[in-house]
């Protein structure tokens, strides 16, 4: 007991001193003089210009916090003046014990006003590539692995641009949480969101969101597994599950339910006309929910149930996998106008054009059963809808079982 008393009196000591230590460094160390050294230090390791221009502070709550303003890390040669990542403020601590035993626990990561510009030319070259110096690793270091209190990002601007295509991507008033990180380790409480904007989207953008509590992905990206997750894109909004393998020839299933949204506002707001129909308000309310699977290819939807304005289905939906696949469906509904849906007969009138030629080239067919269509002042029972959609456009035949 006396041995006992001795050790946790020397251990206590040791630590008081420790803390001591790191509060003589926070209160009489003036960070700054530093700066130099780090910029140096950055420069060498990437061969990217990297600036402080914000003061750098020490805190200690028990913490040991580095908390800088702003600064910058330089876009590769060729890629302009303008930096490749600037931001207003950043805020990173560690626990101090563990760090003097090698091992970095570190308290949640903050990024203040980041603006993240990436830029890939049409050859193909781009301004995040050919980081990192001359010098080698050295081959006897211990990996330091890091465990990290979480992420946090806040207002910030993501600008993509592929000179290529070309194309512009941007995402405004982009935020990101993060639960705790560490490697092998599922990754919980992540959500992240922002205002989307790209070439004839609204001019404000489209905002989105997405949060995942708990996702968890192994180092080698083998399999994943999403017990649930929820997202929204303008006024979509859906929640679902992933889970299954990855690689090669990936297996993965999952289920969706969506809100009941605006088809035509969405279609708007992301630069698409919607298709012109004789009822202004046909394609007005949407819902979908449903059970889905991926596998080597081959895609599957079964069961499904579908709500369009106010017509019910249910049905499936399966596309064969190879290199000409065919997607075959079948639809149960109830009630349907089908004059609502019609086009109308302004000759003026541009036709609705599907907004890719990938979509084009789908190739679907498949049956819509319903219990009872109208047309104009005819009234159907029992009708069979069969469709076929391949690249001369959809082709369609009503077939009623009995009128009255």
């Amino acid at each position: 007991m006396r041995l006992f008393k001795w050790v946790s009196l020397g251990l206590g000591a040791l630590v008081a001193l420790v803390v001591l230590g790191v509060l003589v460094i926070v209160w009489l160390v003036d960070p700054n003089s530093f700066k130099s050294n780090i910029e140096a230090r950055v420069r060498d390791a990437t061969g990217r210009d990297f600036t402080l221009a914000g003061d750098i502070e020490l805190g200690f709550f028990p913490w040991l916090a580095l908390r800088t303003g702003e600064g910058s890390f330089g876009n590769a040669p060729g890629f302009g003046p303008e930096p490749m990542v600037s931001w207003k403020s950043a805020q990173i601590g560690a626990k101090i014990i563990p760090l003097l035993g090698g091992e970095l626990i570190a308290d949640r990561v903050v990024l203040d006003g980041a603006d993240v510009r990436l830029v890939r030319r049409a050859d193909g070259s781009a301004n995040w590539q050919g980081f990192g110096s001359d010098q080698p690793a050295d081959p006897n270091a211990e990996p330091l692995e890091p465990h990290i209190d979480g992420v946090q990002i806040k207002d910030s601007r993501v600008l993509f641009i592929d000179e290529g295509v070309p194309r512009r991507v941007e995402v405004t008033g982009l935020n990101l949480t993060t639960g705790y990180i560490e490697l092998g380790k599922p990754l919980t409480d992540t959500e992240i969101s922002g205002v989307l904007h790209m070439d004839g989207f609204v001019p404000a953008g489209v905002p989105f969101r997405l949060e995942v509590p708990k996702v968890a992905v192994p180092e080698d990206l083998a399999s994943v597994d999403m017990p649930e997750f929820s997202v929204a894109f303008g006024g979509f909004e859906a929640e679902g599950a992933v889970n299954g393998t990855l690689g090669e020839k990936p297996k993965v299933a999952g289920k969706i339910e969506t809100n009941e949204f605006d088809p035509r506002a969405l279609l708007t707001s992301v630069g698409v006309a919607p298709p012109k129909t004789t009822d202004a308000n046909a394609l007005g309310k949407v819902r979908f929910e449903g059970a889905w699977s991926l596998d080597a290819g081959a895609i599957g939807v079964d069961p499904f149930t579908f709500v369009l304005d106010d017509t019910h289905f249910k049905g499936s939906f399966h596309r064969s996998a190879g290199d000409n696949p065919v997607g075959e469906f079948a639809m149960r509904g109830d009630t349907l106008n089908i004059s609502r849906y019609i086009p109308p007969t302004d000759p003026a009138s541009e036709p609705f054009v599907l907004p890719a030629a990938m979509i084009k080239a789908l190739m679907f067919r498949g049956s819509v059963e319903l219990e009872r269509a109208t047309l104009d002042d005819i009234d159907m029972k029992g009708v069979t809808l069969r469709l076929l959609l391949d690249e001369n456009g959809l082709h369609g035949v009503a077939k009623p079982e009995r009128s009255p």
